[in-house]
């Protein structure tokens, strides 16, 4: 039958269990692909078959055996030293160096849950540069170690490579850390949304900050297991109502941070009712500014309540600047001159932040960030030559 001239009989051949291998390593080198793909497929072809079958004209043979070896894999690990199992590892890695990028595709998706998948050979499929072979191993593949990870995240790869470790099942607290200060803003994303990442508190920290200009990332962080006190009060200090409400629902904080929470959302309330008992905001803005109270704080509270009049008006008298300077500076949606003007209003880069993302509706990846998570990124000597540029003074 293996001989027959029907091509049909000797595809069933090839595909039986029960024949001996030494018939299916004859049948491998078969001239008609459908005989070399059951070969292939065959889970009782010996592994010389499996070899030669690696380097078959026809890339739809080589990626079923690509997927038939990644499963056969747990069986053959109990005998890890053993020569089949060896010779196995070997056939995989040539899949791995193949140049057709649908064999080392299969290859990567077979052996994405493959706990006792070679680590040398899916720390090479982590590295592909087609995104469909790496990206499977990247964001499943437990064989991967912390030690790969860092240093596929150090050669400053794409942007989806770096969201496919962010999200894993569990990623370590030196990875998050890594993947964080990247930059890569849908890769720290991806991790916030990752609950089982292990984000250490410095990293949490930063992010807390620059989500004042990233709303998106607000949520993700109110809802952040384990959330530390000191950054939930921080939190609560710019996020709109709905955040700050999941805030205050949180089981999990000391009655002391709760009741600053309380006390912000509080302050909060108070800054609505006081808009609404008829004071227009430029008058409450000048009142605040004669008392000494117009601070960072009801700027904050004016942004989260898109008090736009206030906040404009508001920076003007703290800048000691005309509002049409102030006007003509957020108009032209200019990262740094508007960090300049907070800085020459006496606030925070943190409030920086969000004036560039509230007031001057400046896109997310324009943004000007802080420098190690608080500190202007500018220097006062580049700041105030951006004021000049718009005719503010000394």
């Amino acid at each position: 039958m293996a001989q027959s001239e029907d091509t049909a009989v000797r595809a069933r051949v090839a595909g039986r269990e029960d024949v001996r291998p030494e018939l299916l390593y004859y049948l491998a080198i078969d001239p008609a692909v459908e005989v070399r793909r059951e070969v292939a497929a065959n889970p009782s072809a010996p592994a010389q078959a499996s070899a030669v079958l690696a380097r078959d004209s026809d890339e739809s043979v080589r990626r079923l055996l690509a997927d038939k070896l990644a499963r056969l894999l747990p069986d053959l690990s109990r005998e890890a030293q053993g020569q089949l199992f060896q010779l196995t590892v070997r056939t995989l890695e040539q899949l791995a160096r193949d140049q057709a990028v649908g064999v080392r595709q299969a290859l990567a998706s077979s052996l994405k849950d493959v706990a006792c998948a070679p680590p040398d050979l899916c720390a090479h499929l982590a590295r592909d540069v087609e995104r469909e072979v790496a990206e499977p191993i990247l964001h499943y593949c437990a064989t991967l170690t912390d030690k790969d990870l860092l240093s596929i995240i150090a050669n400053q790869p794409k942007s989806w490579v770096l969201s496919a470790i962010a999200q894993r099942g569990g990623v370590s607290g030196p990875v998050a850390a890594a993947l964080y200060e990247t930059g890569d803003v849908e890769a720290s994303t991806a991790l916030l949304d990752n609950h089982g990442a292990l984000i250490p508190e410095n990293t949490l920290s930063g992010m807390v900050e620059q989500s004042a200009a990233r709303p998106s990332w607000q949520e993700p962080l109110a809802r952040r297991p384990r959330l530390p006190g000191r950054l939930a009060v921080r939190l609560a200090e710019f996020v709109d109502q709905h955040v700050l409400t999941i805030l205050r629902q949180r089981r999990d904080l000391d009655a002391e941070t709760a009741a600053e929470v309380v006390s912000v959302a509080r302050r909060r309330i108070d800054y609505l009712d006081q808009r609404s008992d008829g004071e227009s905001p430029e008058h409450r803005a000048r009142r605040l500014f004669m008392v000494g109270q117009l601070d960072e704080s009801a700027i904050s509270d004016a942004l989260s309540w898109n008090d736009m009049v206030f906040v404009k008006l508001g920076l003007a008298l703290m800048a000691g600047i005309s509002p049409s300077l102030v006007e003509e500076i957020i108009a032209a949606q200019s990262p740094k001159g508007v960090t300049a003007l907070a800085w020459r209003a006496g606030l925070s880069m943190r409030c920086a932040m969000q004036l560039q993302s509230r007031a001057a509706n400046i896109p997310p990846r324009m943004l000007l960030n802080a420098r190690n998570g608080v500190d202007y990124p500018l220097t006062p000597v580049e700041m105030t030559w951006q004021l000049e540029f718009y005719g503010v003074g000394l």
